[in-house]
């Protein structure tokens, strides 16, 4: 793997860690994030990344996460 892609496969991943941060404090559950994210990626491995067991490898996923945590934040924003 080139040194370009590692970079961004591990900027990518910390990305993502971030991302399934928030939402748990927000109070969502992988299986949430999993359901509302259309199946597109499982719960299992949205905890992996959580973890740091695994790193996500389509940037697609890690842009899927911003939105959906984007809308998360602005339920959550309304709410108050």
């Amino acid at each position: 793997m080139k040194k370009e892609t590692r970079e961004k496969h591990q900027l990518r991943a910390e990305d993502a860690k971030k991302l399934l941060k928030v939402m748990i404090e927000l109070g969502y559950s992988c299986s949430d994030i999993e359901k509302d994210l259309g199946g597109a990626v499982s719960y299992r491995t949205l905890y992996r990344w959580l973890n740091g067991d695994s790193k996500p490898k389509r940037a697609r996923d890690v842009e899927d996460l911003k939105s959906l945590c984007r809308k998360y934040v602005a339920k959550a924003k309304a709410n108050k």
